[in-house]
């Protein structure tokens, strides 16, 4: 698991800052030929600076403290996190422990890491967002059905979202169009982990976890959502 983070916070980041700024505004612009006749920018709305910004980070796990990490020297003003329980003092990387609506309301930028699992399916729907500040940006690199695209286009149409960094969505590889045509959404084809280098070790690590089974009749590592079903738990 914990070959991922480094490459799928990179991407995150990559997404929150470019959320924050409006580039994808700027880059559709530009492509669209509309600069230099619409103006300066190519007529993108301007765009914010982290400094004195909140950042919410829903999943304080690997990936989560990895992006949380790459942040800081950017100037926010504050990293808070939601898990399900409190983390210990040396694993939460400097950031406050709220609830969950807390996270809502405080956050101008909040960052999804949670796992897809029955409890976190639409966990960020409608009513998620109502709790949310004005324009609040959102970056998701996790699972796409953690949010409710349904209400996240809602959300955009509305302004309550300002603008989304998307790696993952509800339904991909179909992704909904009415996302897709919206400037103010900076997407990317799930590419979390795709670089060479991150792939050459998730591969090797496969191999040995099979290779582990193999020889010794016990994994090293396994996912989460599997570890409690029978057939698993032969070979924990």
């Amino acid at each position: 698991p914990d070959l991922v983070s480094n490459s799928t916070a990179d991407d995150h980041v990559f997404l929150l800052l470019g959320a924050l700024r409006n580039f994808s505004f700027g880059a559709r612009n530009l492509l669209d030929g509309k600069w230099p006749q619409d103006g300066s920018a190519a007529g993108t709305p301007f765009g914010h600076d982290p400094e004195g910004k909140t950042v919410g980070v829903l999943g304080l796990g690997g990936i989560g403290g990895a992006i949380v990490s790459r942040l800081k020297p950017f100037g926010f003003k504050k990293f808070i996190y939601h898990n399900r329980s409190r983390l210990s003092p040396e694993l939460e990387n400097d950031c406050e422990y709220v609830s969950f609506d807390e996270l809502l309301s405080q956050s101008d930028i909040i960052s999804v890491n949670v796992p897809l699992n029955p409890k976190t399916v639409h966990l960020i729907d409608s009513k998620a967002f109502g709790k949310m500040k004005e324009g609040v940006v959102i970056v998701n690199t996790a699972r796409g059905a953690i949010i409710d695209e349904a209400a996240l286009i809602e959300a955009l149409k509305a302004g309550k979202v300002r603008s989304a960094g998307l790696d993952v969505f509800e339904f991909e590889p179909k992704v909904c169009q009415e996302i897709m045509d919206m400037k103010q959404v900076l997407a990317l084809p799930h590419m979390g982990t795709h670089s060479v280098e991150t792939r050459k070790k998730m591969e090797e690590f496969v191999v040995s976890n099979a290779a582990s089974v193999i020889k010794t009749g016990h994994v090293i590592s396994i996912v989460p959502e599997i570890r409690n079903e029978e057939w698993f738990k032969t070979l924990a």
